[in-house]
């Protein structure tokens, strides 16, 4: 039997049972008495199996095909990138800076949190068609910022994920979540950058499909989770650009935490460490102020597109208006692609 923290999840107690040559390892979430482990363990009965795993014919479900949406199959679209001045421009393999008015660099915040360089490249990861199912509430090519949370205002439950420099665990303090119909298209955050996992797994299992991304340096890293599916192009070790396509939006997680409706969990981390396979833990938890953005929904409502760029604060929550130059969004505000 073993205790320990699992990154991303809360407590549980691992008992390891060993039966005809292998060990099964089965958890047990909350807090138990060794009578009631031993009681549970007794009640235990195994098996040989009626079908082989092979005969199931199983997909991978973290790499399928795009989703259908609206009856009809999508087909990755990718975003236009501009900069400052409003020009296009196509992410190329050289190492691009863009730069914003005030570079007042990183900084140390409270908890042990940082917050990001902001002439640093983030961006809105989705794009003009997002968000357009009839009903959903939301105008077509935007999103929500903070639905269901925002940064520190978490609904998730007392989970603990509110963490900025745990040393075992995903440091989520400063995550965004971001509502979207199931098979949106998500975007990499970063210019250039490196997958480091993609897929699911034990350790981040309440994350369902994520993938991470390193951005080009190595400080900051990106975690996109919850997602529907992940196309087989995106795998550990592969280069992404801001207009690489990663993940489709979904509702993946591990039954111990609900993930309610659909939705993008967006996370950051300052010079995290990696489990074996590629996965983050650790680190610092990231507070991203600037994010840029291509404008093209904001543009059909007139919404000026002159710098690109949103700034993000903890703002009284607006579900009325929208995020553009020179306003403080926060939760509930619009946020265009």
């Amino acid at each position: 039997m073993a205790i320990w923290p699992i990154p991303g999840s809360i407590a549980s107690t691992e008992v390891y049972v060993a039966y005809r040559g292998r060990v099964y390892q089965i958890n047990v979430y909350g807090k138990k008495s060794d009578a009631g482990l031993k009681s549970l363990v007794s009640t235990l009965r195994f098996y040989q199996p009626s079908r082989s795993v092979s005969s199931l014919k199983l997909k991978n479900a973290a790499h399928e095909a795009p989703p259908n949406v609206g009856g009809k199959q999508q087909t990755p679209v990718a975003p236009t990138s501009r900069n400052a001045t409003g020009d296009s421009f196509v992410p190329t393999g050289d190492s691009v800076v863009f730069t914003t008015q005030t570079t007042t660099g990183e900084r140390k915040i409270a908890e042990g949190c940082w917050r990001a360089d902001p002439s640093f490249f983030f961006q809105t990861q989705h794009d003009s068609y997002a968000n357009r199912r009839s009903g959903d509430g939301i105008r077509t090519g935007f999103t929500v910022v903070g639905r269901p949370n925002f940064w520190g205002q978490y609904t998730h439950g007392n989970r603990g994920y509110g963490r900025c420099a745990e040393p075992a665990y995903t440091n989520d303090k400063f995550a965004v979540d971001y509502p979207f119909d199931k098979g949106d298209r998500i975007f990499s955050p970063f210019r250039r950058g490196t997958v480091t996992f993609a897929g699911r797994n034990y350790t981040h299992k309440n994350y369902g499909n994520l993938v991470v991304i390193r951005a080009e340096g190595g400080k900051y890293v990106s975690l996109s989770a919850h997602l529907a599916s992940i196309p087989s192009s995106i795998y550990r070790g592969k280069t992404v650009y801001s207009n690489t396509l990663i993940g489709y939006a979904g509702n993946t997680g591990d039954p111990s935490v609900p993930v309610g409706e659909v939705h993008l969990h967006q996370t950051f981390y300052r010079y995290p460490h990696y489990n074996k396979d590629g996965s983050p833990y650790g680190g610092q938890g990231l507070q991203v102020v600037r994010l840029h953005y291509s404008g093209t929904a904001a543009r059909r409502l007139g919404i000026p597109v002159s710098s690109h760029i949103y700034r993000f604060w903890q703002v009284k929550p607006n579900y009325k208006r929208y995020c553009r130059e020179g306003v403080l969004c926060g939760e509930g505000y619009k946020i265009s692609n």
